[in-house]
């Protein structure tokens, strides 16, 4: 009987035991679990946050780029004179992009964010200055454009009166022949107006004075036509010519003078050879120097 109660009270004492081992380990668990869950908590709460924070700097990194792409867009082709410093900046931003890619420190981030920035805000700087030299440079060329224009028009102007000056002082060089006449001779140097008894033509005309006509020997060409229109010559054409405003051009007679800015009376004589005949008709003297056709006259042998 004893021996019974023994064995029945080591029995409730194993069972008393193991109920408050059941109980600490009841405890222990909920203990873990509570634990696990706050942390599980927290760590999805972080993995948020981290992502929020990540797509936060995402966009303020994507806004400062906007913001300086808009900002060059708005100058034009000057910002193509600060390619070097462009390039710094898209560096830059590219290096923060991978940061925020890595999840590195937020901190660290923020303030390449802020230093990205301030290079943006600098490059403008530069981008006003530049366009602010360059509208001035603008201004200046199109003064000096409209200067030269100006200029260009006055020296055109110059030109132009000096030609017409120099036109009216060539005109006013030219010589000219005056009382021009173109007569018949007999062998007795008598005048005569029948073809048949002329042996001589010859042409008389006073040079005229001239202050603005330059110095010195002076070719005088008569170009005596037949009524057929046939200049009368000696010899061949080359040999009995010369160049007046670029053509070339037959002459009957050729003498040279000594002019000097006075009149001069002169006479240029052609003689039939002894077996020619002089036909009826008119004929026609033309009178020339080098330069210039200084007068004409005509004659009619019956």
């Amino acid at each position: 009987m004893d021996i019974q109660i023994e064995y029945l009270e080591k029995k409730v004492k194993k069972y008393k035991n193991l109920s408050i081992v059941l109980a600490v380990l009841v405890v222990v668990l909920a203990i873990v679990s509570v634990y696990s869950l706050t942390h599980v908590r927290e760590y999805v709460v972080a993995a948020e946050e981290s992502e929020n924070t990540q797509i936060e700097l995402q966009r303020e990194l994507d806004s400062i780029l906007r913001e300086y792409e808009t900002m060059k867009n708005e100058y034009g082709e000057i910002n193509a004179a600060l390619a070097e410093k462009d390039s710094a900046i898209l560096a830059q931003a590219a290096e923060i992009e991978k940061l925020i890619n890595s999840q590195a420190d937020y901190r660290r981030i923020k303030k390449k964010l802020e230093l990205l920035q301030n290079q943006g805000k600098e490059y403008v700087k530069l981008l006003d200055s530049l366009y602010t030299v360059n509208a001035q440079l603008t201004d200046e060329n199109k003064g000096l454009a409209r200067e030269l224009g100006q200029a260009n028009q006055e020296k055109e102007s110059l030109k132009q009166e000096r030609e017409n000056l120099q036109q009216k002082v060539n005109i006013a060089a030219k010589l000219k022949a005056y009382n021009v006449s173109l007569k018949a001779y007999t062998n007795k140097d008598s005048e005569t107006d029948k073809a048949k008894r002329v042996k001589k033509l010859k042409a008389h005309f006073l040079l005229g004075e001239n202050n603005l006509a330059e110095v010195g020997n002076m070719n005088i060409y008569a170009r005596i036509s037949l009524p057929d229109g046939r200049v009368l010559a000696i010899g061949n054409e080359d040999a009995y010519s010369f160049f007046n405003d670029g053509k070339r051009l037959q002459y009957t007679v050729k003498e040279v003078i000594y002019y000097e800015k006075t009149s001069k009376q002169l006479t240029l004589s052609w003689s039939l050879k002894p077996d020619d005949v002089a036909v009826s008709g008119t004929y026609h003297v033309q009178l020339f120097t080098d330069e210039d056709f200084i007068g004409e006259a005509s004659l009619t042998l019956k």
